[in-house]
């Protein structure tokens, strides 16, 4: 391929990136891109306060979160950037979804980040969204950057094949994660440069044949320190960048690569980097600022072990290839199904080509130490992301980013190496194409209609309405129309509902809108609290006469309690007081709008309300009774509970079975014992027998009336007297709490002495 050819190719590429990711920058609204709603507020903080960077506290977190303790160079050069912009309209502009779903796919959406002010984000932008989008675009040349340096990695490690570096440019340009994280604010977008250029740079090092010129240790130390500034896993590269020193030294028989490149590379690193690390040591005693970065943004409850981790392979992959919003807006699975066959084929025919090359040693040693490099750094980063990840949920692939360059070079060897020359620019144009058209038609197909509110419908005659004591404040009417969708349900399914609403007189403060499902006796076993519209409006931007319908989906617990008839009530509330609004119709808080049948679940064994809840592979609860939803203070309840053993079990577990108070977590009724009276200790269990164990729960004499929650599961004592409790495993394998809850249950006031 002529090189004039190659470089029209490659300016084509580069140009359609800019052009889609340019599109992606306006469509996307601000703040609903992974973590920009976080990333930004640190780059607020930085322009507005001197170019100072804030102090973590974990007990008074800033809006940018966690992303505080990140590394701080592309936040101080988008406060740079940004600067001269006045954004004292953050806070108006960054209007918070209390209610938003975020990380959780919900039918009835519920995905934006934040509520969105028409007037504060349309162009031309001002304030906030003019600085958003400054940095949107600074972003979205630093992905431009990373797909040119993608290309010229590819054309060091296979100069006589353009087609491998010019299919790995496009692979990263279209892959739809990128772009969508490139037109963000997100510090990855600097990391990302940062982890191709150090690869890049070890790679010519690697590949020169005399001695390394001054200017050479230089250039790498600058992109070291600028790295280390950037992001705290591209650490990991500095053990390759002193390993590919070393081999320079020992193939040119000189020790000067070794001593003045890693003075001159490392002290360049520690002048641009080390006052970061100095004040996380000094104001945290943490170099890294990893663990206040922990304590700020949550660890898992128990470190994720292998299952746990493989079971979030799907959300992992996901996010790989594009997961959009905030990790709530994805494609549909066909989409990621071809994405993942074409990854797999691939990266396997990849691993073919080394193992051939090496078996054939067609390859020179010259030759395989610069490609080892773009080998080992995904390799590398991979393991430093399960580490990550087994302290704090992020099972995200876009965290493996700082490696896109090598690993869509060697994506592109594995789809071209095993066909004919002339059949290459075929298979390439193929898979680069389809990676196009998915993030073309993705913003338009998938992510703008999620932050779309509901069309205004005509004004319509209200049944009753919702309002305060003090009408003058506002009242939200009921448009009397068929709201429940769902005529029966079983556990583990969602009841549907349209709610139609119209504003009576207009609102001053932001209500939130509830839907329980309750059981006869009063107990609310699920609920649904929202904003209007799917999340997308608050009350108080809406006018007079603005009529909507709002779609509703309730999630029924997998291990509700049924049959029972569930009555659907809504009502409104103020979050931040907790204050509700009453209805014109009954003068009360909630009004029934229909009802439900809950269904039990099917089940191929003869037990009451039939459930699934596996702990530790061992035991599987298949179904439970109670006694009562409503028992009374002071009184016993029982509780029946089926157990089937899984497979042969050594140790003998302890049940446990608690009505705690889910707010203070405080036990007001417990029946701990092996089962069934400690008579079936759970050794002398068959696999596959069913057991019934039956349980008296004493309620505590001190017990408030109210909700409380119904938790069992099993514990062995150890020797040191701890209790080792087992874990749920969920249905794809992953690990869970080490309790579950069963339905929840109503705790009564005993009945007044009849005189």
């Amino acid at each position: 391929m002529k090189p004039l050819i190659q470089h029209r190719m490659l300016t084509f590429i580069l140009s359609t990136y800019i052009l889609i990711a340019s599109v992606y920058s306006v469509v996307v609204p601000i703040f609903e891109v992974s973590d920009e709603l976080w990333h930004y507020p640190m780059v607020h903080f930085i322009a507005n306060n001197s170019f100072q960077l804030p102090v973590q506290n974990p007990g008074n977190v800033g809006p940018w979160r966690q992303e505080g303790s990140q590394a701080p160079l592309y936040y101080l050069a988008s406060a740079l950037l940004t600067a001269g912009i006045d954004t004292s309209d953050l806070e108006n502009v960054r209007r918070i979804n209390p209610h938003a779903d975020i990380g959780i796919v919900r039918p009835d959406r519920n995905a934006n980040m934040i509520v969105h002010r028409a007037d504060a984000e349309t162009f031309p932008w001002r304030g906030t969204a003019l600085a958003v989008h400054s940095v949107r675009f600074f972003s979205i040349a630093l992905g431009a950057a990373t797909i040119l340096v993608t290309y010229l990695l590819a054309r060091e490690i296979f100069p006589d094949k353009p087609i491998v570096a010019l299919g790995a440019a496009a692979l990263n340009a279209y892959l739809p994660m990128f772009v969508f994280i490139s037109t963000s604010v997100n510090n990855d977008n600097l990391s990302n440069l940062l982890g191709g250029l150090l690869t890049l740079f070890v790679v010519r090092l690697l590949k020169t044949r005399t001695l390394p010129h001054w200017q050479t240790y230089v250039v790498i130390g600058i992109v070291t320190g600028a790295a280390l500034l950037s992001k705290l896993n591209l650490g990991f590269f500095v053990p390759l960048i002193g390993l590919a020193l070393l081999v320079v030294s020992i193939r040119l028989r000189n020790w000067r690569p070794l001593i003045y490149g890693g003075l001159i590379s490392g002290a360049l690193t520690i002048v641009i980097a080390g006052w970061w690390y100095w004040r996380n040591f000094d104001l945290y005693g943490d170099p890294t600022g990893m663990e206040m970065f922990l304590n700020v943004v949550g660890r898992r409850l128990v470190p994720a072990n292998a299952e746990q981790l493989w079971a979030e392979r799907h959300s992992f992959t996901q996010a790989y290839w594009g997961f959009f919003g905030g990790m709530n807006v994805p494609m549909p699975d066909a989409n990621y199904l071809i994405f993942n066959v074409i990854g797999g084929v691939a990266l396997l025919s990849a691993l073919a080509f080394v193992g051939y090359t090496l078996l054939r040693r067609r390859w020179t040693l010259d030759q395989w130490l610069p490609a080892a490099v773009t080998l080992l750094w995904p390799l590398v980063t991979f393991i430093s992301y399960l580490r990550w990840t087994s302290e704090t949920p992020a099972s995200q692939g876009r965290l493996i980013f700082g490696a896109l360059s090598c690993i869509s070079l060697w994506m592109a060897v594995g789809l071209t190496w095993p066909f004919p020359r002339r059949l290459q620019p075929i298979t390439m144009s193929a898979t680069a194409l389809y990676f196009a058209a998915v993030t073309v038609i993705a913003p338009f197909i998938f992510i703008m209609p999620t932050y779309a509110p509901p069309s205004p419908l005509p004004t319509a005659l209200t049944a009753f309405a919702f309002r305060q004591d003090d009408s003058a404040n506002g009242m939200i009417g009921y448009v009397p129309d068929p709201a429940v969708l769902t005529p029966a349900v079983r556990p583990g399914e969602y009841v549907y509902a349209q709610v139609d609403w119209q504003i009576i007189d207009p609102v001053v403060r932001d209500w939130s809108m509830f839907v329980h499902l309750t059981t006869p006796e009063g107990v609310i076993i699920s609920q649904r609290d929202i904003y209007p519209g799917g999340g997308t409006l608050a009350t108080s931007d809406l006018p007079a006469t603005f009529h909507w319908s709002n779609p509703i989906a309730i999630y029924v617990p997998r291990t509700a309690y049924a049959p029972t008839t569930l009555n659907v009530n809504v009502g409104w509330y103020h979050l931040p007081t907790g204050e509700r609004l009453r209805s014109s119709l009954n003068d009360l808080e909630t009004v029934t709008i229909g009802q439900v049948e809950l269904l039990p679940n099917e089940s191929a064994s003869d037990v009451p309300n039939p459930v699934s809840v596996n702990f530790d592979n061992q035991i599987e609860l298949v179904g439970y009774k109670l006694s009562t939803l409503t028992p009374t203070v002071g009184q016993p309840a029982e509780l029946t509970l089926y157990w089937r053993g899984l497979r042969a079990i050594e140790p003998n577990y302890t049940v446990f079975a608690h009505i705690i108070d889910p707010a203070t977590y405080t036990i007001t009724a417990g029946s701990d014992g092996q089962p069934v009276a400690w008579t079936r200790p759970t050794s002398s269990w068959q696999p596959g027998e069913i057991v019934e164990d039956t349980h008296t729960l004493n309620i505590n004499e001190t017990a408030v009336p109210g909700i409380y929650e119904l938790e069992v599961g099993f514990y062995l004592q150890a020797d040191d007297g701890s209790f080792q409790r087992l874990r749920v495993v969920t249905d794809d394998g992953g690990m869970a709490d080490n309790y579950i809850y069963l339905s929840r249950v109503r705790i009564v006031p005993p009945r007044p002495p009849e005189e």
